[in-house]
């Protein structure tokens, strides 16, 4: 909601009536699309596992203080085990995909380093070792030719 800064509250509906705010986000939060009636939304909870929330009914607010969005209602609905599946799989897909990306930015950054290090390397030629003196070279002066 613009002047709240989301666009899209989420609330559930208890069975004594009540409701309970569960999250307020952008839609980029939902990957750019407000949650619609039938579908089931899965929210890690404090206590590490997942809650399933079907979707009811979805309303948008058009506020006279110019704070509208999407009010989407939705019941807690018992776990099943395809539901459990999905979100692990996701779960262990996601570390999967995390970890290929850290080795890959692991890969690129052992790259950078290694050219850093070719191009910054003193070269053996233009340093003597230890305390080698350099011959100091004389500069002759020009001759001049006698007319």
């Amino acid at each position: 909601m613009s002047g709240e800064g989301f666009d899209v509250r989420i609330y559930c509906l208890h069975s004594d009536g009540t409701i309970e705010a569960l999250i307020g986000a952008d839609t980029s939060h939902f990957q750019g699309a407000v949650p619609n009636v039938g579908d089931t939304y899965a929210k890690w909870g404090l206590d590490d596992v997942y809650r399933f929330y079907s979707v009811q009914r979805r309303y948008f607010v058009d506020s006279v203080d110019n704070d509208h969005g999407w009010c989407v209602v939705v019941r807690e609905v018992e776990s099943a085990p395809q539901m459990e599946t999905v979100v692990k799989e996701w779960s262990e897909e996601t570390r999967f995909w995390r970890e290929l990306d850290k080795q890959e930015q692991d890969e690129r950054d052992k790259a950078l380093r290694e050219e850093r290090t070719r191009f910054t390397r003193k070269k053996a030629d233009n340093n003597p070792p230890g305390n080698v003196q350099r011959k100091s070279i004389k500069i002759k002066k020009p001759r001049t030719t006698r007319t």
